[in-house]
């Protein structure tokens, strides 16, 4: 069977994915500190839940927040504030009830969707509710924010 990544080269498959990829959509993605994840020490990288809440205005790269499994109990209460809880019952490709984090966006760069795997998509309410929470967070910028159409 041939993949689709095999048979396109990079520039079309950001083009498509710059098509096909819409606000809320969930992917399991591999990040790095380049992302803004801190990988554990043993490791270069962390696989982790992004949900895409916009576009730079040029298609090279989207922003988005991360689900976690738990808050890092290690955070400042006021930061711990901008984790929003989200329930398994409600979106099945969670393993467990979760927890958004809306501290900081994170980027991620469509090139490498080929190498991602979709899991859903969190609805329009919930969507609005993490994009409000994030536009509130001490740690993120109005400038940052528009970056990404925010």
């Amino acid at each position: 069977m041939i993949k689709i990544s095999d048979a396109l080269n990079e520039d079309e498959l950001s083009r498509l994915a710059a098509r096909t990829v819409k606000v809320g959509d969930v992917y399991e993605i591999t990040m790095t500190e380049a992302n803004g994840i801190k990988p554990k020490p043993s490791d270069a990288s962390r696989d982790k839940y992004f949900v895409v809440l916009g576009f730079d205005s040029e298609g090279v790269a989207y922003g988005g927040v991360i689900i976690n499994s738990q808050i890092n109990k290690n955070l400042p209460g006021y930061i711990k504030m901008y984790h929003m809880p989200i329930k398994q019952s409600k979106y099945p490709f969670l393993r467990y009830d979760s927890f958004v984090d809306c501290v900081q966006l994170k980027r991620a760069y469509p090139q490498k969707f080929n190498e991602w795997n979709y899991l859903g998509e969190i609805d329009e309410y919930d969507v609005e509710l993490i994009i409000g929470t994030i536009k509130e967070s001490p740690r993120e910028s109005a400038e940052h924010l528009a970056l990404y159409g925010l």
